[in-house]
């Protein structure tokens, strides 16, 4: 009976040093990460949310105070900050890189619980140059990316755009980085797609049928059914409302989605409907 008691004792005391050990590792997976995985026919993609936000109806100043009391009834409507990852053609693309980890950003946790390295990333696509899309590409002023090639719009490295961050970048990337002229298309697979009237050289990415809107929408509630509706971080309000319509009427097609930085988690929508955040559906905790 005694060795029954000792085995039982000594089984105990190993499971508590097992979960000792164990529990602050995954206690800090469940407030960082937060994946979302999609299976599209030829490719697969993740969503990697890099920050949990809101947007305030502070931001629509020109907006009908009714229709924002209507549609934003709190006083403002979830969002984030979401990073995309896709698997194509045994390539890893990675689509703007949020704030970064410095900021709060929680990228590279991101990529980390999916099991891919900064190194294992082979190209790298900005929307525009915002610090929100861009900061994640630098650690101080050292590139995060190793091997990647990152691609900007052309407009989007000239003129305001040439600022202390993106000095940081060109002399980081060096080589590495490629600026391209809107219409064409990244790595032969990935469609390039004026987006211009947020950023004078916004651009929409599209992938077989997905698209990737970058800052279309930056409050889906309001902005999904009043195409009209600008933030004020639109620099050409009336080019960004006729870009909307324009992008709008790209996703009306059968079988289209979409994936936007500002949309709420998942950051995927399908016929105009964002996949919400569902527990029972997505690979990993998701509490920041």
């Amino acid at each position: 009976m005694s060795r029954i008691v000792y085995f039982f004792c000594a089984f105990a005391l190993l499971l508590m040093s097992c979960q000792m050990e164990t529990e602050p590792q995954l206690r800090e997976k469940e407030t960082r990460t937060c994946v979302y995985h999609f299976d599209f026919q030829n490719f697969e993609m993740w969503t990697l949310r890099d920050v949990k936000s809101r947007m305030s109806v502070d931001l629509f100043p020109d907006v009908d105070s009714s229709l924002l009391h209507r549609l934003m009834p709190n006083g403002d409507v979830e969002s984030a900050i979401n990073v995309f990852l896709i698997h194509k053609n045994d390539r890893y693309f990675l689509f703007d890189t949020g704030l970064g980890s410095y900021s709060g950003g929680a990228l590279l946790d991101n990529l980390a619980a999916i099991g891919v390295s900064p190194a294992d990333i082979d190209v790298i696509c900005i929307t525009h140059a915002h610090q929100d899309h861009i900061g994640g590409l630098l650690s101080h002023d050292t590139a995060v990316f190793p091997k990647a090639r990152v691609y900007f719009p052309e407009k989007e490295i000239e003129g305001p755009y040439k600022n202390e961050t993106m000095r940081q970048i060109g002399k980081a990337y060096a080589s590495r980085i490629y600026a391209f002229m809107i219409g064409g298309t990244v790595e032969g697979c990935i469609q390039t797609i004026d987006a211009s009237g947020h950023t004078p050289g916004h651009a929409v990415y599209k992938v077989d049928e997905l698209y990737i809107i970058g800052d279309l929408i930056h409050a889906a509630d309001l902005q999904i059914p009043h195409p009209e509706c600008c933030a004020i971080y639109d620099e050409n309000p009336e080019r960004a409302v006729a870009t909307r319509k324009r992008i709008y009427h790209l996703l009306e097609e059968p079988g289209s989605w979409a994936a936007g930085m500002h949309l709420p988690y998942s950051g995927v929508m399908h016929q105009f409907k964002v996949i919400r955040y569902n527990k029972m559906d997505f690979n990993k905790n998701c509490k920041n």
